[in-house]
């Protein structure tokens, strides 16, 4: 009797139990876990179930968006400071306004909590602050620069290429790169969006591209930092190597703990801005909000409440390292032993500013890195870039309010990928139709070593695109590809190309690549055609005097003319709808150079989330496609062939 009391007791205790969930990273120091066990003492009734995601930020976020679409919100989100006006142009989470009025807001510091803003409601509560840093070697200045100018001149002192370098950043094309722009657009008094509007001027974008290759152009920076992410330049700061470092405060208990080399001897500082400017770090970190169709938005606040108090942002500094988003908190005793660094810090973060606020912002980020890395490898000039950024930027937020047909008219980066595409197609499907004309010719002969020659031919063709890309890839890899070994002994070239990291040179490379994979599928169709021609017709012409030329010029061709339409018909649409090969070789660099239609539409829907834009854009060039087979049928038939 007693047991069966208990099950009922506990089955409606269950019912009665809300239970929230939230997706973070692996809760490395079981931070997370300490927090809801407090928070759990304090409300029984409302458990917390941390789901623990892939370290990728964007994989994470790709969770929470499938939850909202699903119709199954995850009821907590735990969000990065740039998802904020997307989840909330989605209306995917609540404004919490009245919620924040609550509690003593006062204490967050102002910068972390505008970034929890869009179109003037609080979407986002900050829990762990986050702002890029200068580190320097204390142990050898005494005073870290404050401009450019002074920057440049401790780097003209110490810089030793190859010894000893003056600084090491973010300098990859991924999102550190932005912020690492970012900065120095700051600091030179510009900025990308206001007001949901593009204030990207030109002379504050021309100059921070220009300070920021002459780090690498003078070897300032080693010439490998346009590969190096956050843990590259850490390790590369760390094992003594250079005088400064751009990274993330993170960073600081690492340099600092026992086994160091630097242990003691590394401070902190803003990035330097331009002489007579401000500077202004980029702006990092986590916060909470709450899910709209969420039915438990009182009780998911109270956890929000709690996650983000005082008590709790210890816990996350002392067990995973975050830094706190209240004032307060850098005023604590406790904190400040440990990290005597944290005044500095806070008044870096005083200045600290987001990066644009707007839905779009992964496209808008992935417009500014491939420029900033275009303009670092010498792909294209600052001013270059400072066209392209501003045009593709202007028209991603123009767009936003357009009807898709007005969009499409607008898009610049899409003007860009369709001349790439056709330039793809005109190059690579008559050389393919030339040569797979000659090649049938010539195993359509009668002699006996062309058996083997008739299935070699068919290799290429067999083998899947991707691999093929990948093989292709490599060979054309500067050092270590075969191609340049293979130049540089016949003496062709005097010193090795970089033929993936240059526009032409890509393109060379893609166009190549699909000559040697799709030739093949020519010479296939073109062989079954001179086949069908009558061997009598052939010998009647001979009889007749006519010459070989003549001969196929005026029988042959006209003959192999039906197979030449289908092999046109098929080759140029696979070369205008051209992905995987794209997609393995180049990913569409670099700075979209060989970006085509296709892997532009995948993007639309798969990385932006445009998926109505990307879907006119599928039916639009569906028609194309249907426009283009009308028009090679029109023009590739015969007079004969209309008659019959």
């Amino acid at each position: 009797m007693t047991i069966l009391i208990n099950i009922v007791f506990t089955y409606f205790s269950f019912g009665q139990t809300v239970i929230l969930r939230m997706i973070g990273p692996e809760d490395v120091g079981g931070a997370w876990k300490e927090i809801i066990s407090k928070f759990e003492k304090l409300h029984p009734d409302i458990k917390v179930k941390y789901i623990s995601g892939p370290w990728s930020t964007d994989e994470r976020q790709n969770m929470y968006i499938r939850s909202f679409l699903a119709g199954d919100p995850i009821e907590i989100v735990y969000m990065d400071v740039v998802w904020t006006a997307k989840f909330a142009e989605n209306n995917w989470i609540i404004p919490l306004d009245e919620f924040f009025k609550q509690i003593d807001y006062k204490d967050f510091i102002e910068s972390t909590v505008k970034a929890g803003m869009y179109k003037g409601h609080l979407y986002r509560i900050p829990v762990r602050a986050d702002v890029g840093v200068l580190y320097y070697r204390k142990d050898i200045i005494n005073n870290p620069p404050k401009t450019w100018s002074q920057l440049i001149d401790l780097c003209k002192k110490y810089s030793k290429p190859n010894e000893f370098y003056c600084i090491v950043f973010q300098g990859m094309q991924y999102e550190g790169l932005t912020c690492n722009f970012l900065e120095y657009l700051w600091g030179a008094g510009g900025d990308v969006i206001r007001d949901n509007k593009v204030v990207l001027d030109k002379r504050s974008t021309v100059e921070s591209l220009t300070f920021m290759k002459t780090l690498v152009d003078r070897n300032f920076a080693p010439k490998s930092v346009l590969t190096f992410q956050e843990q590259h330049s850490l390790s590369f700061f760390e094992q003594g190597k250079s005088l400064f470092m751009r990274n993330w405060p993170y960073a600081w208990l690492i340099l600092n703990k026992d086994s160091s080399k630097l242990k003691g001897k590394v401070g902190i500082t803003a990035i330097p801005p331009k002489e007579g400017y401000t500077s202004s770090g980029a702006l990092g970190g986590w916060g909470f909000g709450i899910a709209k169709g969420s039915k438990h938005i009182k009780e998911a606040w109270e956890f929000i409440k709690f996650a983000t108090s005082k008590e709790a942002q210890k816990i996350l500094h002392f067990k995973r390292g975050g830094v706190p988003s209240r004032k307060s908190l850098f005023l604590d005793k406790e904190i400040l032993d440990k990290n005597p660094h944290y005044p500095m810090l806070y008044k870096i973060l005083l200045n600290a500013k987001s990066r644009p606020v707007h839905p779009d912002y992964p496209r808008i980020s992935d417009t500014i890195q491939k420029h900033v890395s275009a303009v670092l490898t010498g792909i294209e000039k600052p001013e270059e870039a400072y066209k392209h950024m501003k045009n593709s930027i202007s028209s991603v937020v123009e767009g936003r309010n357009e009807p898709l047909f007005f969009r499409f008219f607008k898009d610049y980066d899409l003007y860009i990928v369709l001349k790439n595409t056709i330039l793809f197609t005109l190059f690579s499907v008559p050389i393919e139709l030339i040569l797979g004309l000659f090649i049938a010719i010539f195993l359509n002969q009668k002699l006996k070593f062309l058996g083997a020659g008739k299935l070699s031919v068919l290799v290429p063709w067999a083998l899947p695109t991707a691999v093929m890309a990948m093989s292709w890839q490599w060979m054309f890899n500067n050092p270590f590809g075969v191609i340049n070994d293979l130049l540089l002994k016949i003496g062709f070239i005097d010193k090795p190309i970089d033929w993936l990291s240059a526009p032409e040179g890509a393109m060379f490379v893609a166009v190549f690549s699909d000559i040697w994979k799709t030739t093949p599928f020519v010479v296939i169709i073109l062989l079954a055609g001179l086949k069908s021609i009558p061997e009598d017709l052939i010998h009647s012409i001979k009889v007749e005097g006519a010459g070989n030329f003549k001969g196929f010029l005026y029988v042959v061709l006209p003959l192999l003319l039906p197979f030449i339409r289908i092999a046109l018909v098929f080759r140029v649409l696979q070369a205008f709808g051209v992905f995987d090969l794209i997609y393995v070789l180049t990913k569409g660099g670099p700075a979209d150079s060989t970006k085509v239609i296709a892997l532009y539409i995948y993007d639309t829907a798969f990385r932006y989330d445009d998926f109505y834009y990307a879907l006119f854009l599928t039916i639009l060039f569906g028609f194309i496609c249907l426009v283009i087979i009308f028009l090679i049928l029109k023009f590739t038939t015969l007079d004969y062939e209309k008659v019959r």
